[in-house]
């Protein structure tokens, strides 16, 4: 029961940490805007999490809720265990350059931007509603 709960709780911990980290990457696209030459990237969301959870891996390693690092480039991320996207960051498509060759579409990455925010807030409910729940548990026990 407690190896479920912990899984459940680590799990949520990635997901909530991977929608921390798109919204980096989301900020730099609105950021670098009016950059020179700047390409706007993103990152498939659910590719990253089944790859930080080892979901559907059946060479999974001992700690599947760290990303794996292919190469020794790679940068370490600053929200610490070993989740790194950095591998994970494509181009965005379909978007137009414009006459500088900047690729930032400013519209479609606000809205990008606005759906995570909304999905990281309910991602952060889940995790406080499970956490309520639990104290509520032990706390009803005890009576």
């Amino acid at each position: 029961m407690l190896d479920r709960l912990t899984d459940s709780m680590e799990f949520s911990a990635t997901a909530l940490k991977l929608r921390a980290k798109r919204q980096e990457v989301l900020t730099s696209n609105i950021t670098n805007a009016d950059t020179p030459n700047y390409k706007a990237v993103d990152m498939d969301f659910r590719k990253a999490l089944v790859q930080a959870t080892g979901a559907g891996d059946a060479n999974a390693t001992a700690n599947p809720a760290t990303l794996k690092t292919t190469h020794a480039g790679h940068m370490a991320s600053p929200m610490g265990s070993g989740l790194s996207t950095q591998g994970l960051l494509q181009f965005r498509r379909g978007n137009n350059a414009a006459v500088d060759n900047n690729s930032v579409d400013l519209d479609r990455e606000r809205a990008a931007f606005a759906e995570n925010t909304v999905k990281y807030e309910a991602a952060l409910r889940n995790i406080n509603g499970r956490i309520s729940s639990l104290k509520q548990a032990m706390g009803s026990g005890n009576q």
